[in-house]
């Protein structure tokens, strides 16, 4: 009888263990979703980014590095700001993220003269107006904690939706 009771308990330990990594094995096969609560971040592609400009759409591009580790923390900071995610979510925005540590040194380059700056990091607004021309905003990590990101949606939205006559060259 003993051993009967063994060969059960050996029989539910193995049969658990086997259960228990199945669900482990499923836990990291299957993709991650997002939560609700955040920015749905799409990888950055020029293509598409031209498309969503002809669309109509606003982008917002956040820019991070690999290599500072800190850089995450902006994104994670306003991707979940209720009043980002809110105006995110009502008006047609796209947002796109780039890491500029996996860029080759040539595009690098160009990061760092769209910002302006040695550190290519934060976020950049792009639109198109009612007469063709890009309109681009530059915001960096100081600026986004600055609380600076709202705000210059709200003003790109509003050249955005201009009739092209009062739209000034260059806005």
């Amino acid at each position: 009888m003993p051993a009967r009771i063994t060969n059960i308990r050996l029989a539910h330990l193995t049969t658990g263990t086997l259960v228990a990594l199945a669900f482990v094995r499923l836990y990291f096969l299957l993709p991650f979703p997002v939560k609700p609560d955040q920015i749905k971040w799409t990888p950055y592609s020029s293509a598409e980014i031209h498309n969503d400009l002809e669309e109509g759409k606003l982008v917002l591009i956040s820019a991070k590095a690999s290599w500072d580790l800190s850089t995450g923390g902006h994104e994670y900071f306003y991707s979940q700001d209720p009043a980002v995610l809110k105006l995110v979510r009502s008006q047609p925005i796209t947002c796109y993220n780039i890491d500029v540590g996996d860029l080759p040194d040539e595009q690098f380059k160009a990061w760092q003269g769209y910002f302006d700056s040695l550190s290519p990091l934060g976020v950049i607004l792009l639109t198109q107006n009612s007469n063709h021309e890009i309109i681009k905003r530059v915001i960096t990590i100081e600026g986004i904690y600055e609380q600076q990101l709202i705000p210059e949606i709200r003003k790109l939205r509003v050249l955005q939706t201009q009739p092209p006559d009062t739209v000034a060259p260059g806005s």
